[in-house]
């Protein structure tokens, strides 16, 4: 049976999804036996709305984030988001602080839940918000489910951009890092992403399983969120919501 234009679009969407390192033209045409001028044209059209993303360097091509502008509803109906919100509500109403819930996609950190502080923090986060992984709590967090070979395979052509004025920006910094919140249980950003920001995640498992499957972040000031602040009450208060989703969950 002869595959629709349709049919060849939605496979070489699925290939790219499976490689979040990307691919060149060569090795999807090969590996999905389409002629070159075919593959070439399909990615053309999804470019366009940033569907498709091409790295100017190597060439290769790898899922954009116009599928992430499209999702909101996909977002509001997934179970991780629907058991997680109230539980979110209820963490930003104790601690007056910005509330997030991460996921890793892709080799980034999306957001796919927020609750803003009601007043006197203003961040350019929102839901469908994505960012490199290692400056952030919740980025962290999730990288520590992943094996030091997974990490440094996800950065293998991409440097650890300095973002706050304490970034990790060296790999065996990071990956001692991850070790150290392995132990813990849970991650702290201190200005690593923003300056004058402090972040602390926790992660949510599947019922019974050790998985990371999600961050549960609060997201202050330096001045609101001091650093005794965090050690005294955040991180367990972070700890305890994620394991209330974590409850429920069934990844």
């Amino acid at each position: 049976m002869k595959l629709s234009s349709l049919d060849k679009s939605l496979k070489v969407i699925t290939l790219l999804s499976k490689h979040q390192s990307g691919l060149s033209l060569t090795e999807i045409s090969k590996t999905l036996a389409y002629p070159i001028s075919t593959v070439h044209h399909i990615l053309s059209t999804f470019l366009t709305d940033d569907y498709v993303t091409q790295d100017p360097r190597t060439k290769e091509y790898s899922l954009g984030f116009g599928f992430l502008k499209i999702s909101k509803k996909i977002l509001d109906n997934i179970d991780l988001r629907k058991i997680a919100h109230d539980h979110l509500v209820e963490l930003s109403e104790k601690v007056g602080e910005t509330i997030h819930l991460y996921i890793l996609r892709k080799g980034m950190v999306a957001a796919v839940d927020m609750i803003p502080k009601k007043s006197g923090l203003s961040l350019a986060s929102y839901v469908g918000f994505t960012a490199d992984p290692h400056p952030s709590a919740s980025g962290k967090l999730l990288l520590s489910g992943l094996s030091n070979d997974q990490v440094m395979a996800l950065y293998k052509d991409r440097p650890l951009k300095q973002y706050g004025k304490n970034t990790i920006t060296n790999m065996n910094d990071l990956l001692s890092e991850l070790e150290n919140i392995r132990q813990l249980g849970y991650a702290i950003d201190n200005e690593e992403f923003y300056e004058g920001i402090r972040c602390v995640a926790a992660p949510v498992r599947g019922g019974g399983s050790s998985r990371i499957g999600a961050a549960v972040s609060i997201t202050g000031s330096i001045f609101t969120m001091t650093m005794e602040r965090i050690n005294r009450e955040l991180i367990s208060m972070a700890q305890k919501t994620a394991e209330k989703i974590s409850a429920r969950m069934v990844w």
